[in-house]
């Protein structure tokens, strides 16, 4: 059996039927739960999820779905960037050589995890979340020292890892310009089973379209409010969940018809979605995002970009419509084709819907992995074994 640890922002209450708690922006590795739900068919994998965890003081090891999940004790994030990671870099080290895996995954460079990449002994993978060169690059991220250093660190993650996962072609493409040699692989992430079962109802005489994320200009919030004054005369609402940064800016712009659902728990989430004529996605630089695959596994037309990894989900004009370039005219553009009527959202839902059903099934996802998991297993076992073999043949001096 191969022994696999995956260093990652784990949702725990998703183990208890929770679901990712706090939708609509800042939310984290939502696509999780659903790989684990999946890794349970993979019997010859032994996985052990690492999760670093401020609210404990020695490591907590329990068992779910078949495979180990392991609370490690951390420290403020903040703290453990000041120190140059250390504290995760030690306690996940010490885990890691604790467990003995054949290979480590490690996820993001938003948090600490691949930090512990550089100590392994082993195949590495590091599963890129969000691009930070590129976020910051188009001026998306905040300008402090946090987000300068994990910007700092994600070209060492890159080129520290034997592969690096990516989760769409526009994500890899982004992998490569910091390494253009890399071994990148791209694995879509899948979409949790909830979404597969939600049935899309969009009220005909409620017309609504839905934002879902975080507030700020790498999300194009800013080109979504002018947009929305470019038609005045609109009889449908546009609503937004997300955080608190969205609220802000949503409140600021004082436009009628508009709607802030706040943060949702999952459950809510699929509530909202199901009853939304359209997903609007304005994004800036994204690497998927995973709310534009929700809504194409529930049925929902997506007005979107073609800044990040939705620009291939989106068949312009068929299952939803790509403003481009992006800006308040395209983006109205859009909205008004969308929103026109009922069927007319209704049919672009519907189009496409079995194809994009099937390629974000997570059982694809887990698949992918354990490839690559064997794959790298197998080349370090035969590397392993050609050693002694090649110490013979090597004359001496």
């Amino acid at each position: 059996m191969l022994r696999v640890a995956i260093l990652a922002e784990f949702p725990l209450t998703a183990l208890n039927g929770g679901g990712a708690v706090g939708r609509g922006g800042g939310q984290g590795c939502t696509w999780l739960p659903q790989l684990a739900l999946e890794f349970q068919e993979h019997h010859d994998l032994e996985i052990h999820w690492l999760v670093l965890d401020r609210t404990i003081r020695r490591t907590v090891v329990f068992e779910a779905l078949g495979q180990w999940f392991h609370r490690v004790p951390s420290v403020k994030f903040s703290v453990d960037l000041a120190l140059n990671y250390l504290p995760a870099r030690f306690g996940l080290g010490r885990e890691v050589r604790r467990i003995r895996p054949d290979v480590v995954h490690a996820w993001g460079a938003e948090l600490a995890y691949p930090v512990a990449l550089r100590d392994c002994h082993c195949p590495t993978i590091f599963s890129m979340q969000g691009s930070l060169t590129e976020y910051q690059r188009i001026g998306g991220l905040p300008d402090d020292w946090r987000w300068r250093k994990m910007v700092a660190s994600e070209p060492g993650y890159v080129n520290t890892a034997t592969v690096v996962t990516a989760e769409s072609k526009w994500a890899s493409e982004r992998v490569r310009e910091l390494k253009p040699d890399v071994d990148c692989r791209i694995v879509d992430y899948g979409v949790h089973p909830s979404f597969f079962e939600a049935k899309w109802s969009p009220d005909p005489n409620v017309p609504s379209a839905i934002y879902i994320g975080g507030g700020g200009y790498r999300k194009g919030i800013d080109v979504l409010l002018e947009s929305l004054r470019r038609i005045p005369n609109r009889n449908w609402t546009m609503r937004f969940a997300g955080d608190a940064e969205l609220g802000r800016e949503v409140a600021a712009a004082g436009l009628p018809n508009t709607e802030f659902l706040g943060m949702l728990k999952w459950s809510d989430l699929l509530k909202e979605m199901t009853k939304s004529w359209c997903l609007v996605m304005p994004t800036r630089c994204d690497t998927g995002p995973t709310v534009v695959k929700e809504a194409r596994v529930v049925g929902m037309p997506v007005i979107g970009t073609t800044h990040g990894g939705l620009r291939d989900y989106i068949r312009h004009g068929e299952n939803g419509w790509i403003a481009d370039p992006l800006n308040p005219s395209t983006l109205a553009a859009g909205l008004k084709c969308v929103m026109e009527s009922h069927e007319t959202a209704c049919r672009m839902g519907l189009s496409h819907l079995g194809e994009d059903r099937a390629f974000f099934a997570p059982s694809l996802t887990a698949e992918k992995f354990a490839a690559i998991y064997h794959e790298l297993a197998s080349r370090a076992n035969q590397a392993a074994a050609k050693k002694p073999q090649d110490s013979r043949e090597t004359p001496t001096q």
